[in-house]
């Protein structure tokens, strides 16, 4: 397979559209309003976008922010030429800096008032924040609710004012602007992430409306790079919480769709309702069509997504994600449905539906009722599976609280014309009390699945009808003194279980006490010992009786830095029989041990083995593979490490595992390698170059090699050029193995500050690609 997608413009900006829309600004609506009202609507919450930072003089385009000083909530008055404080108003000219609710302001003139919080700047201004930086030739600011209007003004805004969706500053210049917490809203604006006083590129909006952490709608925008207008675009949307998305149009070639061009279309909306239409063309499956709506309001957001190829491959698919929230509770409702998917399911139809109402009732008592289903159908077979759940939590008081879920499951599946559809039919019921006592926990459990109708095959193997217990612990009993020397839990319970013994389903009763013991040692001393043990006691209904006996204990002496010997012992053993599948613990009786030495500064040797003692009893081998691990690091960035295994069964060793790395400023070199000893071949080779530098060009590969076949099971390379502040990416992959093989060719332009996911690094099955040479490496 063949993929060649190479976006024309991927500067991760959003969706477009050129259509002509009736004549609508929020910035205007925003700017009347603030001039209307004095800039006194209170903003909520706690993250402002003038948070207190202080610090004097920052170019507005150039340097990294100090560290946060704390909160001045009071006036300071630093300096001020003309004028001075009367009271709470302050005035003056030729000069002002001062310190107010923890921003730092400068300013050629003020007017101000501290009654109302609300300061009028005049020449040269910078309001200076935590999280994003004001400068203009006039701005009147509310201290009181961390708000801004201001004129011929330059904004320098921190990633984490839009909640850490970009990686680097935005700079936005504009004729008239005005910002809160919730939005920002600017007129005649210029926006762009690149720091230099001429900008390699930006956006001209005549409105832009930014909402962090959602999303930047620009209106009758330019694109400009070095000066020059390649595009212009009535409506642009930018996401900020979706790094993904593939915001402008795609141009290549696959196997699967042909050479093809997919397109986004932005429709402005009013509110935060956003919808992107699609538009597509693919040579082998036709034309594609769908639409993308999100919208949000006070009570309700959601997502619902319509795609459909006319053509050969006559697809369809249906999506939406709803969430309302009501006086009584809140719905979440999810529907998924994809018809003859040429990516993930070609020639089937699924349908996925989730639903959940949820109606909270205070002190700790709420109801949750839940919907599931899935099905598909592929040529002559049909599958579905479905189930309706009801689950109640109360509390009553702070010692007794209960839980009842119970669950309506019902799946099947059949051929075309099959007269046993193999349908099965159940109800779950799981109930949970609990009462704390003075010095136990009093619990009641009843779990049950009953079968429905004629339903056949199935087996309640964990039905407990009913399960009663008491359960403490040794501080409980006995207080914190003794059951910190002696800390051990304990449980005495009675219940009534389904037998997993023969082929009809049989009810045993069970009385069975437990007691743990479980004592580590945190100390700091050379020498430590844990020890654990166990003891349960089991008496059933059908005259049979079984105890267990179980204990740990693990030593750990430590001789110097990474020099240490430990041992463990593991023994457990039942007596006796049980009726009952969940109470049969087998036997066990181990001993492990593990010895780490450095004998210079650079070297560092272990070994690791067992014996098996039950082994011995039956005359087997007992020694346990003994793993033996170097690791060589004579500088810091510099580290060699062999791992190797030696198999006592087949005498021989099994594995022999080499790695390398080297790292250098921002270079990173490793190499790894597998030896099977039994088969003699080098089975496995990995390489993994990160980052290699020729002037702006940086080159990384990743190659794996599979010593069986012959062959390299995937081969990674990447280019990218630096433009400062932009990339350009070229990513070349080849994979012979696994879900869709082939090869991919991909070319992207994106921008440092917006984060965009690549394929390089990545297999077919998503799974990460590299080389083994452990963490720091």
């Amino acid at each position: 397979m063949r993929a060649w997608p190479v976006p024309v413009l991927t500067l991760g900006l959003g969706s477009y559209g050129w259509a002509q829309v009736a004549p609508y600004s929020a910035v205007s609506t925003g700017l009347r309003m603030v001039q209307e009202r004095g800039i006194v609507t209170p903003v909520g919450g706690t993250k402002d976008p003038l948070q207190p930072i202080g610090f004097p003089g920052l170019p507005p385009k150039y340097g990294e922010l100090p560290e946060p000083q704390s909160a001045d909530v009071e006036f300071r008055l630093i300096r001020l030429g003309q004028g001075g404080r009367s009271g709470n108003i302050v005035r003056g000219t030729e000069g002002a800096e001062f310190m107010y609710k923890g921003f730092h302001v400068f300013a050629d003139e003020v007017d101000g008032n501290l009654q109302t919080s609300i300061f009028t700047l005049r020449g040269n201004v910078k309001v200076i924040g935590k999280e994003s930086v004001v400068v203009g030739e006039r701005v009147t600011v509310n201290f009181e609710n961390s708000t801004y209007l201001a004129e011929d003004a330059e904004s320098q805004l921190d990633p984490r004012l839009v909640q850490g969706m970009l990686t680097d500053d935005l700079y936005v210049k504009a004729q008239q602007s005005y910002g809160s917490e919730r939005q920002i809203w600017a007129h005649n604006a210029d926006i762009t992430t690149c720091n230099l006083k001429e900008p390699h590129y930006h956006l001209d909006a005549k409105d832009a409306e930014i909402r962090p952490g959602k999303r930047a709608i620009l209106r009758h925008t330019k694109v400009k790079i070095f000066g020059r207008t390649i595009l212009s675009i009535a409506y642009l949307n930018i996401p900020l919480d979706d790094p993904t998305y593939r915001y402008t149009p795609e141009i290549g070639q696959s196997e699967d769709e042909g050479y093809y061009i997919k397109t986004r279309w932005g429709i402005p909306l009013r509110g935060d309702n956003v919808f992107d239409s699609r538009v597509d063309y693919m040579t082998k499956l036709g034309t594609g069509l769908g639409g993308d709506y999100r919208y949000f309001n006070r009570t309700m957001n959601g997502l619902a997504r319509v795609y459909t190829i006319f053509g050969k491959a006559n697809t369809l698919s249906v999506s939406n994600d709803h969430r309302q929230e009501f006086r009584w509770g809140s719905l979440t409702f999810n529907n998924d449905y994809q018809k003859n998917n040429h990516l993930t399911a070609p020639g089937s139809t699924t349908l996925n539906t989730r639903a959940q109402l949820v109606f909270p009732q205070g002190r700790g008592a709420s109801t949750r009722l839940s919907l599931n289903r899935s099905g598909s159908k592929s040529g002559t077979f049909d599958t579905s599976n479905q189930s309706i759940a009801v689950s109640d939590q109360r509390s009553y008081g702070r010692l007794t609280r209960t839980t009842l879920d119970v669950n309506w499951i019902q799946s099947g599946s059949k051929y075309q014309g099959q007269v046993n559809n193999n349908d099965r039919e159940q109800i779950d019921v799981r109930m949970r009390a609990n009462h704390e006592l003075k010095m136990a926990t009093a619990n009641l459990e009843y779990v049950r699945t009953i079968p429905v109708g004629e339903t056949q095959g199935i087996f309640g193997g964990s039905d407990r009808t009913p399960f009663v217990s008491l359960t403490s612990d040794a501080r409980k009993i006995f207080g914190g003194r003794i059951g910190q020397r002696f800390p051990f839990n304990t449980e005495l319970s009675f219940g009534e279980f389904s037998s997993s013994s023969g082929v009809q389903q049989q009810k045993i009763s069970r009385y069975n006490f437990d007691m743990r013991f479980n004592r580590p040692d945190r100390s700091d001393k050379r020498l430590r010992i844990d020890l654990g043990g166990q003891f349960r006691q089991g008496m059933y209904s059908d005259d049979t009786a079984q105890y267990t006996q179980g204990a740990t204990a693990a030593a750990s002496y430590r001789l110097g830095r990474d020099t240490s010997a430990n041992f463990r012992y593991n023994y457990l053993r039942q007596h006796g029989f049980s009726p009952l599948l969940v109470d049969r613990t087998g036997r066990n009786n181990l001993f492990t041990s593990d010895l780490s030495y450095r004998p210079t500064n650079p070297l560092l040797i272990g070994i690791q083995t067992g014996y098996d003692f039950i082994r011995q009893e039956r005359q087997e081998i007992s020694w346990q593979q003994v793993g033996v691990r170097t690791e060589f690091t004579p500088k810091e960035n510099v580290m060699f490490r062999t791992l190797s295994t030696y198999d006592t069964f087949a005498q021989q060793w099994s594995n022999v595992r080499l790695d390398f790395a080297y790292k250098h400023n921002e270079q990173f070199l490793a190499l790894g390698a597998r030896y099977d000893g039994i088969r003699k071949v080098w089975s496995n080779a990995n390489l993994y170059l990160e980052n290699l530098k020729w002037g702006r060009v940086s080159f990384s590969a990743i190659l794996s090699y599979n010593g069986f076949t012959k062959q390299f099971d995937s081969q990674q390379y990447s280019f990218i050029y630096d433009l400062h502040c932009a990339e350009a990416i070229l990513v070349y992959t080849q994979q012979n193995t696994g879900f869709r093989s082939g090869k991919d060719v991909a070319l992207f332009i994106r921008l440092k500050a917006i984060p965009f996911d690549i394929p390089f690094g990545f297999g077919r099955r998503g799974q990460p690609l590299g080389s083994p040479s452990g963490a720091g490496f």
